[in-house]
């Protein structure tokens, strides 16, 4: 169950996110500045919801703080105030808010845009992962390419060495089998390499939900 943030001084409209939203989320009720940021911080929630107006520190300088604090900057912050003036709204923004929400709500818009920037966050990482494991795949491919050209030339003069021993030097055949048998194990790891680097996108595709934000 995803977790939203409430930042919120009013118990009255506390209780009222709480009936709309919890059927679905999981609340965390912080009713002043500091232990919203604290709060924020400790435990990065999926969503904020956040008040203008609150003791300690108001909610454009917490919205600031959150976007500039590498922990907390993806996360994304629905101002919802009783504000709903231009010029307000044009400050939450540069704050860095992601949504504004004027008071009084209405609970269906509420869940449509909580959902919304929660479909929305959830895709954005999907995508950095899916590019994360591109290039762990582009790099295993020239890994196991620049490893495999090398093991072929160390086959080759290992097979060379092999036939010009004497037979009357058992040790030194011995040690070629030793070497031959453990550059077959770094072959085989080389292998497996290049064949999870080529499955590893597409299993890691098929083991998502792939989410459409027109359906939200």
């Amino acid at each position: 169950m995803e977790r939203i943030l409430v930042i919120e001084d009013s118990t009255v409209v506390q209780a009222q996110l709480e009936d709309i939203l919890s059927p679905e989320y999981r609340l965390v009720l912080c009713d002043d500045g500091p232990s919203g940021m604290a709060a924020a911080q400790e435990e990065p929630p999926g969503l904020i919801l956040l008040d203008v107006y609150l003791p300690g520190i108001d909610g454009y300088e917490i919205c600031r703080r959150l976007k500039e604090d590498e922990r907390t900057r993806q996360v994304p912050v629905i101002f919802i105030t009783s504000l709903g003036a231009e010029r307000e709204k044009v400050r939450g923004f540069e704050a860095g808010a992601d949504d504004y929400i004027v008071k009084p709500f209405y609970a269906g818009e509420l869940r449509a845009r909580v959902a919304l920037h929660l479909a929305s966050r959830r895709e954005k990482r999907l995508a950095v992962e899916i590019e994360r494991l591109k290039l762990l795949r582009e790099m295993a491919v020239a890994l196991s390419h620049e490893l495999n050209n090398p093991l072929t030339s160390l086959f080759g003069l290992l097979h060379l060495a092999g036939r010009e021993a004497p037979d009357d030097r058992p040790r030194l055949r011995q040690h070629l089998a030793e070497i031959r048998g453990e550059l077959e194990k770094v072959r085989f790891i080389v292998e497996k390499l290049a064949t999870a680097s080529r499955v590893a996108k597409t299993d890691y595709l098929l083991g998502e939900e792939m989410l459409d934000l027109r359906e939200i």
